[in-house]
């Protein structure tokens, strides 16, 4: 059985500054460096994983983040 452990606070702390003060693309790299080298997984795991946390925690901000995208 899997026990979910969640991120570390200082973790949960910093990305959520980073995306309020605009910075979704700095907190999305963060994230996926965490996830990769604390449970050693691989890259498509690590990115499902990123936008996963990001749809549940900063919906918002992922939306304008990617109607951004589009527009470029």
């Amino acid at each position: 059985m899997v026990v979910k452990k969640g991120l570390p606070a200082e973790m949960e702390e910093l990305l959520k500054q980073l995306v309020m003060n605009g910075g979704i693309r700095m907190a999305g790299t963060v994230l996926y460096i965490y996830c990769r080298r604390t449970y050693q997984v691989d890259e498509d795991t690590a990115a499902r994983w990123m936008i996963a946390y990001f749809r549940r925690e900063f919906p918002q901000q992922l939306q304008w983040h990617q109607e951004r995208i589009v527009k470029a």
